[in-house]
């Protein structure tokens, strides 16, 4: 078995994976996903260009027929170097494939880059590459913690940031969310907001990220639970195009309303709204205090119950239905939006 983390993923791309004929991504996060398998790519052939080098397969053409997997992957390229054959979206459809030719082929004219959503411990795919020597495989987690820290310490230095206090290193990773391709583009319009400086300071965190956060996933629910559809409209559609899967974005809805429970129970039992809001674990950011107030006038216990249902049923229907997951996604959040507008 051959599971990668972090550090084993670098060195194998400064060998150009000398050991390995193929690599799966896999995970929740499709940002870190898709980065990780361009990356392998480029280490291979940079030019993504060359059409003798670089093949990109879809899973269903190989399952229709599995002879263009197997002839691009033995087959001696036109040029001296090695070619890559990427393979998107994989599902454990063309697992059997994949692995009649892993397992007829010592060496590969080809170097098999794969990439695929969240797999369960028995999927198929994911078991043919943890089980194969020959094979790695590359877990995409949600960032968080020391990971999510790193990146964005190592992402300022690179442009010149040298000073971050701890402060401004943890308002940022509570800030940026999960999602590494969210992350990326929030550090990008970050370093060109301090351009020219060596220093980055609290104030100059808030007024970046927050006064900039269409894009910022925590701005999801909040415009879903306060009825504001103009800005779903914008923020929805912007998150899906960064590759954001729904079901994430389903669950982030509902663990806010989860949160949004047990703030309203404090509420029905007598507490002060503002004292709730205050006094919430973790804390709620100031500027987001007005928005909690409105929720909080709105929803009560009962009308959450009701929703959170909602959200799990609207879960359930992505995972076991062939209707497109974009469009339940979008008939919950605006139903629900369209449900707080009502209020009084």
């Amino acid at each position: 078995m051959v599971k990668l983390k972090q550090n084993d993923f670098n060195m194998a791309l400064k060998n150009k994976f000398s050991n390995f004929l193929g690599i799966l991504f896999y995970g929740p996060d499709r940002g870190q996903v898709l980065e990780n398998f361009n990356l392998a790519s480029f280490t291979i052939a940079p030019d993504d260009s060359d059409g003798f080098s670089v093949f990109d397969l879809k899973p269903e053409d190989i399952k229709n027929d599995p002879s263009k997997l197997i002839d691009e992957a033995t087959t001696i390229s036109f040029l001296s170097s090695k070619k890559v054959i990427k393979i998107k979206d994989a599902t454990n459809d063309i697992a059997d494939i994949l692995k009649e030719l892993f397992s007829k082929n010592d060496t590969l004219e080809a170097f098999i880059i794969v990439s695929a959503d969240e797999l369960t411990p028995s999927s198929k795919l994911r078991l043919l590459f943890e089980n194969n020597s020959k094979l790695a495989v590359l877990p995409n987690y949600n960032d968080d913690g020391e990971n999510l820290s790193n990146l964005i310490r190592q992402t300022l230095i690179k442009n010149g940031i040298k000073k971050i206090p701890d402060e401004v290193l943890l308002y940022l990773r509570e800030n940026f969310g999960e999602n590494r391709a969210t992350t990326r583009m929030e550090l990008e319009k970050l370093c060109l907001y301090l351009y020219g400086k060596d220093e980055i300071t609290i104030d100059d965190a808030i007024d970046c990220v927050m006064d900039s956060s269409l894009l910022n996933m925590s701005d999801l629910p909040l415009a879903v639970a306060e009825g504001n559809t103009k800005k779903l409209s914008t923020i929805l559609p912007r998150l899906l195009n960064e590759g954001i899967y729904p079901v994430q974005l389903l669950r982030l809805v509902l663990f806010h309303f989860k949160a949004l429970y047990f703030m309203a129970g404090e509420v029905e039992n007598g507490k002060n709204i503002s004292f709730v809001i205050d006094n919430s674990k973790p804390p709620i950011f100031f500027k987001l205090k007005p928005s909690y107030e409105r929720q909080l006038k709105f929803w009560n216990t009962d009308k959450i119950i009701k929703i959170i249902s909602k959200l799990n049923q609207a879960e359930i229907m992505c995972k076991i239905t062939n209707y497109p997951q974009e469009i339940i996604l979008s008939q919950i959040l605006f139903n629900i939006c369209s449900i707080a507008n009502k209020r009084g």
